[in-house]
């Protein structure tokens, strides 16, 4: 065997080996910090708002909707987006939605829904008592 031939084979095994190993030296996603998979979920929750209210614009453009259920529904979106804002403002000051470290996606979800759900209801209640 020559010597070019064995340098070849040496580069292809290094070659395999990184591809091999490089996936198990890397930490999984999973294993992120808590408030970043949080954060992370937040912002998922804010691109569905947006995608949301981009869908309900488009609809009310083609004339799929009537006005009345348009802002209504605008409304409700453009509240949860404003939610979501806020929540991101307190994930950036350190300030976790979940306290458990190994909280799934599913719980962290929950978690979001609930928090702007409250808030939703908490404006309605302020609406009501400020239109009485």
């Amino acid at each position: 065997m020559s010597l070019a031939a064995l340098l070849v084979g040496l580069g292809l095994l290094a070659v395999v080996l990184w591809f091999v190993l490089r996936p198990l030296m890397q930490t999984p996603r999973s294993a992120a910090l808590p408030l970043d998979r949080q954060r992370e979920r937040a912002l998922a929750y804010y691109e569905r708002v947006l995608t949301n209210i981009r869908d309900l614009d488009e609809d009310h453009a083609t004339g799929k909707i009537d006005e009345a259920s348009y802002q209504q529904q605008r409304e409700l979106w453009a509240s949860r987006g404003v939610q979501i804002l806020k929540m991101l403002d307190t994930l950036d000051h350190e300030q976790p939605l979940v306290s458990d470290r190994q909280a799934d996606d599913a719980t962290i979800d929950a978690a979001i829904e609930d928090a702007v759900q409250q808030a939703e209801t908490t404006r309605t209640q302020q609406q009501t008592l400020s239109a009485t």
